[in-house]
């Protein structure tokens, strides 16, 4: 291996003793794959963030009694898609605790063993009876092969244009080998807003590594924070995002929980998921990320980045091609970050490549004529646009994902139901 960490082409799978499936019950009137399974072939430990939304669906509610109720101890998850069984009342709740249990009876597992998602729309409940027949289907495909992280990697989708995957192998300070692996859905409603027992985002890491329930909520909690919770594609915060951290211990060797090298890898992960989501914006043509230095603390660089990452405007210029500073600078100066405006540089990043926007302060010159043109020029080429920001307060830096709004977002969601 070159390196401490190694990015392989592999999905949730690729860790020892994790099996998925994914089937297609019906719910999509697309027929596309709308149920997943992730379990483990021992008991692991495990840990999630959820959504801060005051309406929280029904899966989130019992996912996080589970997780308190085994102590951070369980096998897997069982998620659909198609729809978010939120805004569903206590019939709702009674609806994912009977298809949980179906689903553990069917995969022969004690009661409280599995955790539940769902994503789609909010408002109507799962149709049990649709999925309670495709149950012995998806638990006789499951299987620890590269199709069986795809299928999985497919059934959790709703919006989105593509599966997003991530995988990656290190070692322990003791020579232990170890992978960490994911898959994640999100395209619409995403400004995730993930905290501690705290359209949708959803994420599902696996690892063989072997660490306690604590020292997992702990690493997930800090680095969910600094990946997904730094993506906005359209500002809205949904009422199921969950992300769900699996750890069975496969690998043998060190608790790797204290290891710095092991958070490093669960972090990779995370970041690379959650520039897939930001990517797959709906209706996105473009990424954006923004890159916040000089920052007088870590908070404030986090607010710099998402301002700029979530506004509508630098979203809309963006898509049009216009190299707009007026609006990234009017988002900082609104972000809560403390700096000096005399202090601010942006600088248009592609590669090796930079363009200059804006210098102490002020526009370069020609920014509203010739070089202004010549931007635009560079921005219709461009599918991923790197905002590099210099604050001039500090030491503290951020990096926050975002996409361009086009015609094709309020396409997608003017017709979202109908």
């Amino acid at each position: 291996m070159k390196g401490p960490l190694t990015v392989i082409d592999h999905g949730i799978t690729l860790p020892r003793g994790f099996r998925s499936n994914g089937v297609a019950c019906g719910i999509k009137r697309s027929l596309r794959p709308d149920l997943a399974l992730l379990v483990s072939e021992s008991e692991a430990s495990m840990a999630g963030v959820f959504t801060t939304n005051r309406i929280r669906a029904a899966p989130v509610i019992l996912t996080e009694e589970r997780l308190r109720e085994t102590k951070g101890h369980g096998r897997g998850v069982v998620v659909v898609s198609g729809v978010a069984n939120a805004l569903t009342g206590p019939e709702g709740l009674t609806d994912s605790q009977i298809l949980v249990e179906k689903t553990e009876r069917a995969l022969g597992l004690p009661t409280g063993s599995l955790l539940h998602a769902a994503t789609g729309v909010i408002g109507p409940r799962i149709p049990l009876p649709l999925v309670e027949k495709h149950l012995g289907e998806a638990a006789a495909g499951l299987a620890s092969d590269r199709p069986a992280a795809r299928r999985a990697a497919a059934a959790i989708l709703t919006t989105d244009t593509m599966a997003k995957e991530a995988a990656v192998v290190a070692r322990l300070s003791d020579g232990t080998k170890f992978h960490v692996a994911g898959m994640a859905k999100g395209s619409g409603m995403i400004a995730p807003a993930l905290g501690p027992p705290h359209a949708t985002t959803l994420g599902f890491i696996t690892t063989d590594a072997r660490t306690s329930p604590e020292a997992l909520q702990q690493i997930l909690a800090e680095e969910s924070d600094r990946t997904f919770n730094m993506v906005s594609v359209d500002g809205d915060t949904s009422t199921n995002d969950s992300l769900l951290l699996f750890a069975n211990g496969k690998a043998g060797g060190m608790d790797a929980g204290a290891e710095p090298v092991f958070r490093a890898a669960v972090g990779l992960v995370l970041e690379k998921l959650a520039r897939a989501v930001a990517r797959d914006g709906e209706g996105a043509t473009k990424l954006l990320t923004v890159r916040v230095r000089g920052a007088r603390d870590e908070a404030g660089a986090r607010l710099a980045a998402k301002a700029i990452a979530r506004s509508m405007l630098v979203k809309t210029a963006l898509f049009g091609a216009d190299p707009n500073v007026g609006r990234i600078a009017c988002a900082l100066g609104y972000s809560g970050a403390d700096f000096d405006p005399g202090d601010l540089e942006i600088t248009l990043q592609d590669g090796h490549r930079q363009w200059p926007l804006v210098q102490e302060g002020r526009p370069v010159p020609g920014l509203e004529n010739g070089e202004g043109k010549r931007l635009h020029s560079i921005l219709q080429r461009l599918e991923e646009v790197d905002l590099e920001v210099t604050l001039g307060a500090g030491p503290a830096r951020a990096t926050a994902w975002g996409c361009d709004l086009s015609y094709g977002y309020v396409h997608i969601n003017a017709q979202y139901r109908t």
